[in-house]
């Protein structure tokens, strides 16, 4: 899908993942609230991590969290008890505003005996799970087209240079002939195949295995 906002040419991710988990703390008018970012694919995964959270943080007056997973497309998100709207919810927007996908924000409150009001719970669960995800870091995923490629070493250089910042090489085997496996984005794979059987001089040369979805 092709950006069609800036017409830059550039194409649109399937959606993100984050590249790490991680924590990030901040407190607010004597609050503390302590935000972690998981990478899970299952539903059993976020309840086996809020279950840790709620063991490590059992003093803690809140655990908020909200998830996205490609699994079922599951979305969901809980408040736990504060006020309807102004924990997991801008959690869960904060999560899709950055079309990530099979994550889960846990953000612990500690109360600090101060009211926030709704308008300042919404404001630090949002900064928690937005920071959070900054600190994680993500990676573009995008529906890609897998193939192989048999070629002799001679021409080895040549098909390095059509493959460079165009797709992502998964193996390379060097035997009596170099074989190379390789994902590229849907949208590029006809074009590298065209430059790559020119190249070899042959039609079949690039044979297709398989889409995927893969971060490049």
């Amino acid at each position: 899908m092709r950006c069609l906002l800036c017409r830059c040419g550039d194409f649109l991710p399937e959606y993100r993942i984050i590249n790490q988990n991680s924590i990030f703390e901040e407190t607010e008018k004597r609050s503390k609230f302590i935000s972690y970012s998981f990478k899970v694919e299952t539903e059993n995964q976020v309840q086996n991590f809020l279950k840790d959270i709620k063991s490590v943080h059992w003093g803690a007056k809140h655990h908020v969290y909200a998830y996205s997973l490609l699994e079922n497309n599951a979305e969901r998100f809980s408040d736990d008890n504060e006020p309807s709207g102004t924990a997991g919810a801008p959690i869960l927007n904060a999560i899709k505003s950055n079309n990530l996908k099979n994550i889960l924000i846990v953000v612990v409150r500690y109360f600090g005996g101060i009211l926030l009001g709704k308008s300042g719970l919404r404001k630090a669960y949002e900064s928690g799970a937005e920071n959070v995800i900054a600190k994680s870091g993500f990676s573009d995923v995008f529906l890609c087209k897998k193939a192989k490629i048999d070629l002799d070493y001679k021409d080895y250089s040549k098909i390095l240079r059509i493959l460079d910042n165009r797709a992502k090489i998964l193996s390379t085997n060097f035997l009596d002939k170099i074989k190379i496996e390789f994902c590229s984005k849907i949208d590029d794979f006809e074009l590298i195949k065209s430059e790559i059987s020119n190249t070899l001089k042959s039609e079949n040369s690039v044979k297709n295995l398989n889409d995927l979805y893969f971060s490049i």
